[in-house]
């Protein structure tokens, strides 16, 4: 034991420096780990934000794509509702300026923008377009009336045009959408399979027809609001009563509503039997075109027997517009009268144009076919196409003279207006061979029963004669604006003294809210005198 060497230093140091080279390479092999690990930690949140990046880029284009292209639709659905109402209005625009005579303005809607939408973009704004159609004709057939206006409703066929107001949309979403048509009877919506209604039609109610023309040539595309001037060219509009000339009454428009859509529309209108008490009066229903397709031409046949309120007008919408001219002459007041001689009559005539609306600044000339004078009052039209003349009665006549004063503004019938007048000898200075004096005639009453389907009236008339020579009496039941005769009834006079009842009565076709009622003595030399009054009726 005591002979044992002490171990080598230097295998000791061998032993030592082995063991830290082996402890550094573990140390190195741990930081280089702890170096990786901090190093994934900062690619993690990059990555994170990259996905998150892509992910909110997908959801937008999914908006862009399929939500907003909905909603755009949606906005443009509810502009489509809001210009079927800014379109009817203009059709009620139509029928206050025919009624009024006024100008007015109705605005559409004429196209949509888009609201502002971050991170979204929208399409460009939409630009309908608002547009008159080419015009078309409409014909009225076999219409007649009486009086002064009987010269121009002949009985022959009355032509005018006419045009509709469409809004076509361009939507750059909703597809469907469809073209919104004012034709001048009804408002209507019109798809590419079908049509659907937004109005009732205003072209026929009982007897009463409306046809207002629309004229003048528009076409305006625009994103914001359009605006339509509504301008009177023959207004306001007034009515005139014509009936048949033995022939049905027609009546020919041009529509692209289909048969079945009108005879949808003129279900409370239509008599195919002809029944004269049920207050309908359209007999038949004819299209040029087939269902399903649009009509093209709709005739309506009326029922024959009955009188027609005839309102015709027109206005104007665009550019190309003319003021009507003036195409016959009417008589309002001083037609089938009798004066005394010396005495005077007032003479009033009206100028119409081609829809029967007064024309102002026509020139009207008089002139008289036996006894007295006509002297101008008035001689050009004013704003209701009325010119005003006085015919002036000899100082004395012998008997009873009968004389005719004719006003003109043109040669043709339909241009002149003549006034009957009965100038009458009333203090006997005359050398009449047959009475020295012409018959009285008083009406002293009329009891009226308007109840039911007819206006019927008792007239009762007293009548006196110097001669002693009463013949009859005649009575009549006029239309009091047109002249017209409705009815008319004879009752025998004799003596110097009578009275005398005559019954007239208005059928349903015929009846009126107002009558004129004339009762005429007539002695046997022929000699005349005669009343009048006015009463309501039923209608």
């Amino acid at each position: 034991m005591s002979g044992q060497t002490p171990d080598d230093p230097r295998e000791t140091d061998a032993r030592s420096t082995t063991r830290s080279d082996g402890d550094a390479t573990h140390s190195d092999r741990f930081g280089r780990l702890a170096a990786l690990e901090d190093s994934d930690r900062a690619v993690s949140p990059v990555i994170g934000a990259i996905l998150m990046f892509a992910l909110a880029l997908a959801l937008l284009a999914i908006l862009q794509t399929a939500a907003i292209p909905a909603l755009n639709e949606g906005l443009e659905f509810q502009h489509s509702e809001r210009v079927q109402t800014d379109v009817r209005d203009v059709g009620g625009a139509v029928d206050r300026v025919a009624t009024t005579g006024a100008t007015e303005s109705v605005s559409i809607e004429g196209g949509l923008r888009y609201p502002p939408r971050m991170f979204f973009i929208n399409p460009p704004p939409v630009a309908g377009t608002v547009r008159t159609t080419d015009p078309a004709t409409v014909e009225i057939g076999n219409a007649t009336a009486t009086g002064e206006t009987g010269d121009y409703w002949t009985g022959g066929p009355r032509t005018f045009e006419t045009r509709s107001l469409e809004y076509v949309p361009r939507y750059n979403e909703y597809g469907g959408a469809p073209v919104t048509v004012a034709e001048p009877w009804v408002v209507y919506d019109r798809f590419d399979e079908t049509d659907v209604t937004r109005s009732d039609q205003d072209l026929v109610d009982d007897r009463r027809i409306d046809l207002i023309a629309l004229e003048g040539d528009r076409s305006v595309s625009r994103a914001g609001d359009v605006t339509i001037g509504v301008e009177p060219t023959s207004a306001p509009a007034r009515t005139v009563t014509v009936r048949d000339d033995g022939e049905p009454v027609t009546l020919t428009i041009p529509t692209r509503l289909s048969e079945d859509t009108w005879r949808e529309l003129l279900a409370d209108e239509l008599d195919p039997t002809g029944d004269t008490e049920d207050d309908r009066y359209v007999q038949e229903i004819d299209c040029e075109g087939a269902p399903p397709d649009p009509c093209g031409q709709l005739t309506l046949t009326l029922e024959q027997g009955a009188t027609y309120e005839l309102r015709l007008g027109a206005v104007g919408l665009g550019s190309g517009v003319e003021e009507e001219n003036a195409t016959y002459l009417t008589d309002i007041e001083g037609d089938a009268t009798a004066i005394p001689e010396s005495g005077r009559q007032r003479l009033v005539v009206e100028a119409r144009d081609r829809f029967d609306n007064p024309v102002s600044g026509v020139s009207v000339t008089g002139i008289v076919t036996g006894d007295g004078t006509v002297r101008a009052v008035d001689p050009v039209t004013d704003a209701e196409g009325r010119a005003t003349f006085v015919y002036d009665a000899p100082d004395d006549v012998d008997g009873t003279r009968d004389v005719a004063v004719t006003l003109r503004f043109g040669e043709t019938p339909a241009e002149q207006a003549t006034f009957d007048i009965r100038v009458m000898d009333r203090d006997g200075g005359g050398s009449s061979p047959t009475s020295e004096t012409d018959p009285s005639a008083t009406i002293t009453g009329v009891d009226a029963n308007t109840a039911g389907s007819q206006d019927r009236y008792d007239v009762t008339l007293e009548a006196t004669d110097p001669d002693g020579n009463l013949d009859r009496a005649e009575f009549e039941l006029r239309n009091p604006e047109t002249g017209a005769v409705i009815d008319t009834a004879t009752a025998t006079l004799t003596g110097g003294s009578d009275t005398a009842t005559g019954n007239l009565r208005a059928q349903s076709g015929d009846r009126l809210a107002e009558y004129r009622i004339v009762a005429t003595a007539i002695d046997a030399d022929g000699n005349a005198g005669s009343d009048e009054t006015i009463a309501s009726g039923g209608a």
